[in-house]
């Protein structure tokens, strides 16, 4: 997996590392099952089928977005580009109590810091587990070797 700007949504969330779609990709459920309940108990019946999804730049199935909307507005690739850069809308989505929410929030720090090459260089490992290679996402770890080389 090289680096994708077309996968990087506004708001910092790498596709690659989204259970719903990693789940779709893999054709494994195991990646929504730790998810939280507000995410499970919503999704866990549908069929992996609808999880495809051509990520945030493009029709993605997450719905209306605040940052996707002002991005798309001002032409950005992502909000590290922003001189706004944080607003208080990716605040409010960042401390909204949801993990990965607020793991793009450092995602976008790290971007706006270094840019998004450099940063990818750095997220790349955890796309995967170090000790087999298995495809790793937000929640999901590999039983084996805990995503640790």
């Amino acid at each position: 997996m090289g680096f994708d700007v077309n996968r990087l949504a506004y708001c910092g969330i790498y596709c690659d590392q989204c259970s719903f779609l990693t789940a779709y990709e893999t054709n494994d459920r195991k990646h929504l099952q730790p998810l939280p309940s507000k995410y499970f108990e919503r999704h866990s019946e549908k069929e992996l089928s609808e999880f495809a999804c051509p990520g945030c730049k493009g029709d993605n199935i997450c719905g209306d977005c605040k940052m996707k909307e002002c991005g798309m507005e001002k032409k950005h690739g992502s909000c590290a580009e922003c001189d706004e850069f944080p607003c208080s809308d990716l605040e409010g989505f960042a401390g909204d109590g949801v993990p990965h929410h607020a793991w793009a929030f450092e995602n976008l720090k790290k971007i706006k810091e270094s840019g998004a090459e450099n940063w990818y260089r750095d997220f790349k490992p955890n796309l995967t587990c170090g000790g087999c290679g298995e495809r790793l996402s937000w929640y999901y770890t590999c039983p084996q070797h805990n995503g640790i080389a």
